[in-house]
């Protein structure tokens, strides 16, 4: 059990009577669009409800976000995204794609801790039309706050193990017009396994600290505003710690079994961009432009393992919406990484760069249906420069791919509340090369994986607005998987198998009164591979169930305010489930885990509410 100290709005509807929900808008789609008119599968979760179910990290987002797994694999640096079964064996290129206020995160900078949030929204299936490489799975899209007040808010927990503190200011420059945001977050880890042969204890501790700047310009009812901004994040962690089967339960570690260093995780994020925007009639010109510079080092077994990335991004894009049948975007998108990796002297230079269009226009056919239609043309290239040393192997190679990813869909508005969907998509993982490479055939590059989505879908609100309801069937099929081939030590990526995944996903949100809020996610499915012979050894691979793609997964949470005159402050109830079936680990289904729920309960305070 947590406690809290956050800032949110208190509710002025009279206790006991029923409330209607709040009307959402998704900007996810690169326009904006209200929920209950985007014809695909759109998660929104507010800030108020993050801090409800105790969401701190990117990880943690598994608790509120439908049919979604979200795994650090031993360490905070990397994260297995599993969307409607569709994961990723590679963590260097993963199936989902993160942006934070519009900036594409580095895959060793995925696990992050979350920070002044002020919502999220996931677009689930592919996303390859309007977001292109790693939208194979879904788009996960996080936005900061950005009041228009004076504001100091500070926040604390203490729990179990888990101690944080931090504050988030906004300071207005001049009324209504130029704004200043502040932020600072530690979180400290103590850790839970103990060195029994040294008697250390916690030794898997880890320690996070964050901070960001932003300046804004954004004049009230303005044709122009900008967004300068800038980020660090710290982390040390000794998390990634193992220890013998038979010592889990215990969580205890052996020195004299076990006879390495501990093991130490450095990441040290810098993240800067600007945003613009200007209104020109109907038509809205936007920009994001940004640089993410991550430094890793991981220490693992007595070996370091440092990487470096860089990475540029550029997009230019024009919305259009005069009120008319016809509303639309269209853009162009530039981005380049570049990534190095040294181990055991060896020295590993990886660059993958693309440069794509894309265009998305929807039209009402009736003033019930619309017809989506959209499209993007990607010309994607990449380049190794490996310098193995004492391996006694070097080579250089250079790669490049053009990919075309269309869209369709149909929504028909079948009363005032209720809207039904069908939706065609596709989505792909680069190709490209290794990066961490076994063996001199790794100097042969791997294709793009592509991934078509097949989906019809419903929403609905009932209850005179308490509940809103939506759910989806989908069907995806992918193809060119790209999965490790060859001997353990010596595994090289390559194009394979051939999977598909099916299944239905239902949201429920429900609000009876102005104290009590109800969530329910549900998705049950089944996601596989089919059977195929290794590219490296010429052994036959049988098929069978996606890794870290569980069957079933479900989330249920609650808030209830509780009225009190005895505290300057507000205060609620929280709670929440979360049940995720047996998940399989490797491509044999060897091994796995079983079936599992884990429990959140909190009480809120909230000092300063209205």
């Amino acid at each position: 059990m947590a406690a809290f100290l956050v800032g949110f709005p208190a509710f002025a509807q009279p206790a006991g009577e029923s409330v209607q929900l709040e009307e959402l808008v998704v900007t996810s789609n690169k326009r904006e669009q209200r929920l209950d008119k985007v014809d695909g599968a759109v998660s929104i979760v507010t800030s108020a409800r993050l801090a409800d179910r105790d969401v701190r990290d990117v990880s943690d987002l598994q608790k509120v976000l439908p049919n979604t797994v979200i795994a650090n694999r031993a360490n905070r640096a990397y994260a297995n995204f599993t969307i409607r079964g569709i994961s990723s064996p590679d963590f260097y290129n993963p199936a989902v794609q993160v942006y934070v206020d519009g900036v594409p995160q580095a895959s060793a900078n995925l696990a992050q801790d979350l920070f002044d949030g002020s919502r999220v929204e996931l677009l689930r299936g592919p996303q390859g039309t309007l977001y292109g490489m790693n939208a194979f799975a879904g788009v996960l899209n996080i936005s900061t706050e950005k009041p228009r007040f004076n504001r100091v808010d500070v926040f604390a927990t203490a729990a179990d193990r888990l101690f944080e503190i931090g504050t988030a200011t906004t300071s207005v420059l001049v009324p209504e017009t130029l704004f200043l945001d502040l932020g600072f977050k530690e979180r400290y880890f103590a850790g839970q396994i103990r060195d029994i042969d040294r008697n250390r204890d916690d030794i898997d501790w880890s320690n996070g600290l964050s901070g960001r700047a932003a300046l804004r310009y954004a004049p009230a009812g303005g044709d122009f505003d900008a967004n300068l901004f800038a980020s660090h994040d710290s982390l040390r962690s000794r998390e990634e710690t193992y220890i013998l089967d038979s010592d889990v339960k215990a969580r205890v570690f052996r020195s004299s079994v076990i006879p390495f260093p501990y093991s130490f995780l450095g990441r040290e994020a810098t993240t800067a961009g600007l945003t613009m925007n200007y209104r020109l009639n109907d038509v809205t010109f936007s920009s994001v432009t940004s640089f993410q510079g991550v430094d890793l080092n991981r220490r693992i077994f007595g070996r370091s393992f440092p990487e470096n990335y860089q990475t540029l991004y550029q997009e230019f894009r024009a919305a259009y919406d005069a009120g008319g049948p016809f509303k639309g975007v269209a853009g162009v998108v530039f981005f380049d990484n570049q990534f190095t990796r040294r181990a055991s002297g060896t020295r590993n230079a990886v660059e993958a760069s693309s440069v794509a269009v894309f265009g998305e226009g929807s039209y009402a056919l009736t003033d019930r249906l619309d017809l989506t239609v959209g499209a993007r043309l990607a010309y994607d290239w990449s380049s190794i420069r490996f310098n193995g040393g004492g391996f006694g192997f070097n080579f250089n190679n250079d790669a490049d791919f053009t990919n075309f990813q269309p869209k369709i869909s149909l929504g028909y508005q079948v009363d005032p509340t209720t809207r039904i969907y069908a939706l065609v998509s596709e989505g792909y993982k680069p190709g490209g090369f290794n990066r961490t490479v076994a063996s001199p055939l790794d100097a042969v590059a791997y294709k793009p994986e592509r991934a078509w989505n097949y989906e019809v879908g419903a929403r609905t609100d009932m209850l005179d607005g308490m509940a809103t309801v939506s759910g989806a069937f989908y069907r995806i099929e992918s193809t060119n998987q790209q999965i490790f081939a060859g001997p353990v030590g010596f595994q090289v990526l390559r194009n394979a198998a051939e999977g598909t995944s099916t299944g239905v996903e239902v949201e429920l949100t429900l609000r009876p009164t102005d104290r009590l809020t109800l969530n329910a996610q549900g998705a049950l499915g089944r996601s596989e591979f089919s059977g195929y012979t290794d590219p490296v050894t010429g052994q036959r691979v049988a098929g069978g169930r996606t890794p870290y793609a569980p069957d079933l997964i479900t989330n249920v949470g609650f808030r209830y305010r509780i009225d009190q005159t005895w505290l300057p402050a507000e205060m609620a109830l929280t709670g929440g489930a979360r049940t995720v079936s047996r998940t399989y680990f490797d491509p044999d289904n060897r091994f796995s885990q079983g079936s599992f729920t884990t429990f959140d309960a909190g009480l809120d305070v909230a000092f300063g509410a209205s």
